[in-house]
């Protein structure tokens, strides 16, 4: 018979059990409390305002660079402000076949802007680090 206190060779002496409130519960909570606001924002009945980047005032024009081609909105004014926004991953330009008309440098998931040429016609550009990119701007 062993004594009280003693344990036998080659066993190990057990700690004695704790009792814990539970994790899951206190995660649940601070879960809860984290995501709620966020939740509750999104039940406000508002719609989303548009990104600045697809806004397009009258006048002016769209250029969408997406999977290495060039969606435009259409005609412009002549002086229009013309936005370029760039959906891939990869730097791109929009750079007029003349020399010298509009060439600026969009990159990866940036938007810019340029004026349009003051002269009615059409002006084709290109992407120069793409050059099997092309489209026209109509001015007019």
């Amino acid at each position: 018979m062993r004594q009280p206190g003693t344990r036998r060779p080659g066993t190990t002496q057990s700690t004695p059990h704790r009792t814990r409130p539970p994790l899951h519960r206190a995660a649940a909570a601070v879960l809860a409390l984290g995501i709620l606001p966020a939740v509750l924002s999104g039940c406000s009945g508002e719609e989303e305002p548009e990104s600045p980047a697809a806004t397009v005032e009258d006048g002016a024009a769209l250029i969408t660079i997406t999977d290495f081609e060039f969606t435009l909105t259409g005609a412009v004014e002549p002086g229009a402000t013309i936005t370029v926004t760039n959906e891939d991953n990869v730097g791109h330009t929009v750079t007029s076949d003349e020399d010298g008309i509009f060439d600026v440098a969009v990159g990866p998931g940036e938007t810019v802007t340029f004026t349009a040429p003051d002269e009615a016609g059409d002006y084709p550009y290109h992407c120069t680090p793409h050059p099997n990119m092309v489209s026209v701007l109509t001015v007019g």
